[in-house]
């Protein structure tokens, strides 16, 4: 009786296993590109949105991923895959070390004002003291050139300028300790400049460069006496990235501290985003707010991380979040009441468009505001 080969193949892999070899165990390079693709397969929020075919961009850059490939060319090949998707909450790190941070494509305020910022706000603080505001003072710790807050006033008008929503810079990059501790630190920071403004009639808040961090609604909690919806949240199913968990109420609750609750203009921008976001979501829905500037900048969700098999940390959009009426906020933001935008041409000029619209309206909303 004769065997053909393939049959005597099979029966000396039956026969003696040692004679069949497993396939050989990925390396580190090759691991940790599957995994971040795989990560971004199952939890990624927005490949529709940004019109973006996942598995076919595996098949464009899984080749380039050798056993060999050293991990500076493995960081290029994950931005390169991602880059596209124009998202600020996609991140690439090392420890606290930032190697790639994706961008929005509505990003005018930040790269109009990027090389003048001091500038910038020298310009708006000027046109304050020239309403009759006092001098503008800061509260809490430094970051880049800010303190956290800068407040001043003019008899009724208040003016509270937020930078940024987070204290110190560990309560944005590190530990869930690390951002519970400085929740209450820039919680307290703003609770105290909502003193210093105590007897204003009508506020100014100020959030135009403000990238977020924390604590969105916990800020506006300020600013209202009783408990009020503020948008939806849903989150993404692994399986397909039109699953999505049915969306979550958010709810503000009145703060114990100090409240506002008078006539509150909210200047924002592009650069309004993240938790600065979720704060101007939930103040748009109360009747005494008005927005001025142009819309905020989209970039909503909370971040989900992912550690790779080499160490890196990746971050991503795995949220997506919707106005009480249903309408979707990523890439769109929040709308304006009153559309104004900043210009390099008024900066020339020594004018902030934006901060003079608002101070127009605040005139207007007490009969002894600016007086």
């Amino acid at each position: 009786m004769k065997f053909s080969l393939t049959l005597a193949l099979l029966w000396l892999l039956l026969r003696f296993p040692a004679f069949a070899q497993a396939p050989a165990p990925t390396s580190l390079p090759e691991q940790s590109f599957e995994q971040f693709w795989q990560a971004f397969r199952d939890n990624y929020a927005f490949f529709e949105l940004k019109k973006m075919d996942w598995d076919a961009s595996y098949r464009r850059f899984r080749p380039r991923i050798t056993p060999t490939t050293p991990d500076d060319t493995l960081v290029q090949v994950l931005r390169q895959l991602v880059e596209p998707l124009h998202d600020g909450h996609i991140t690439i790190s090392r420890g606290e070390t930032v190697l790639y941070k994706g961008e929005s494509t509505r990003n005018t305020f930040k790269q109009t004002f990027r090389a003048v910022q001091p500038e910038f706000w020298r310009v708006a603080y000027g046109q304050l003291q020239q309403a009759g505001f006092g001098p503008v003072q800061g509260l809490g710790p430094d970051f880049k050139g800010k303190q956290v807050l800068y407040t001043s006033r003019n008899g009724a008008i208040g003016y509270l300028h937020l930078t940024r929503s987070f204290a110190d810079i560990s309560g944005a990059m590190g530990t869930e300790a690390q951002e519970l501790k400085d929740r209450r630190k820039l919680e307290k920071l703003f609770a105290q400049a909502l003193k210093k403004l105590a007897g204003c009639q009508v506020l100014l808040l100020d959030v135009r460069d403000n990238g977020g961090g924390h604590s969105g609604y916990e800020l506006a909690s300020h600013f209202t006496q009783t408990r009020y919806l503020a948008n939806y949240k849903a989150l993404r199913r692994p399986g397909s990235d039109q699953q999505f968990t049915e969306p979550q109420p958010v709810y503000v609750e009145p703060a114990a501290g100090p409240r506002f609750t008078g006539p509150l203009l909210l200047l924002t921008s592009d650069q309004t985003a993240s938790a600065a976001e979720d704060l101007t979501i939930a103040l748009s829905q109360l009747p005494q707010v008005t927005q001025v500037g142009t819309a905020t900048k989209g970039m909503l969700s909370d971040m989900h991380s992912v550690q790779l098999p080499n160490g890196l940390d990746v971050t991503l959009s795995n949220q997506r979040y919707t106005m009480p009426d249903g309408q979707p906020l990523e890439d769109v933001g929040v709308q304006p009441d009153s559309q104004v935008e900043n210009t390099l041409a008024d900066l020339d000029k020594k004018q902030d468009a934006v901060l003079r619209r608002a101070l127009e309206l605040a005139r207007t909303l007490s009969p002894t505001a600016g007086k």
